[in-house]
């Protein structure tokens, strides 16, 4: 048997959520009773719109980590990357100033003698037609 035994009125008070469910069940009149109900559903909607937002960052943030997963591998491939660029300057050293050559400052800041350096480039664009 139902009893209806609560005649006071919401009056605009929010009510939690156990509060709702003992106005719908125990309410005298309809008018409570509709404002319990309705209470209830805007509760209901405002903690889906809370879950909807937690979704999308728990997606957001899955996404950033995801990112994050491949950091390792591209922090190897540039270590790797970086070896490989080292080597080839060494090769590049070595055949530009290597088996005895002497680097040559272009400033002129270095103790070289200058009759080691080239004075100039002539080039004869008249020796290309012959």
């Amino acid at each position: 048997m139902v009893n209806y035994f609560d005649n006071t009125h919401i009056d605009g008070k929010q009510l939690t959520p156990q509060q709702i469910a003992d106005a719908i069940r125990h309410k005298k009149f309809g008018v409570d009773v509709r404002e319990a109900m309705a209470q209830g559903l805007e509760y209901c909607m405002t903690q889906a719109q809370k879950v909807d937002k937690l979704e999308s960052d728990l997606s957001n943030l899955d996404k950033r980590v995801t990112l994050l997963e491949v950091l390792p591998n591209e922090v190897t491939d540039i270590k790797e990357s970086i070896g490989t660029i080292n080597k080839q300057i060494d090769k590049l050293n070595l055949s530009v100033f290597g088996d005895g050559a002497a680097e040559i400052s272009i400033d002129g800041q270095n103790d070289i003698n200058n009759t080691k350096r080239a004075k100039g480039i002539s080039i004869d664009y008249d020796n290309d037609k012959r």
